[in-house]
């Protein structure tokens, strides 16, 4: 979406054919950065959940009982701050709770630099 929204920013055509790399070219950027500051702004936001006691922290952990519905299973909000942060979710519940090391990691998101 973030490429479609720099097309129609720049009045670029659909049906003409210019390159991504192009396009960020004209705009000013290297690579998209829309993605990244969304995953940066949610990893924030769930260690500002982890550290302090509220609702949103119990609706966040809490577990629904029941049978699971028929075919592939939701993403879930948990499920992608595992997979943006590259870590196991225990790793992640301990690493939110301390504030310095969890704004290294989210400083460090998308340079390819694994978090310590």
């Amino acid at each position: 979406m973030e490429m479609w929204i720099y097309r129609r920013m720049q009045r670029i055509s659909w049906k003409e054919k210019v390159t991504n790399k192009k396009v960020l070219e004209s705009v000013g950027l290297q690579r998209p950065e829309l993605l990244l500051t969304i995953q940066r702004r949610k990893m924030k936001y769930y260690g500002h959940l982890r550290r302090h006691h509220s609702i949103q922290k119990r609706i966040l952990e809490g577990k629904i009982d029941g049978r699971r519905g028929r075919g592939r299973r939701r993403q879930t909000w948990l499920g992608n701050i595992q997979e943006t942060s590259q870590m196991k979710m225990c790793e992640v519940c301990k690493t939110a709770l301390d504030r310095r090391r969890w704004r290294t990691v989210t400083a460090h998101l998308g340079d390819g630099m694994a978090p310590s």
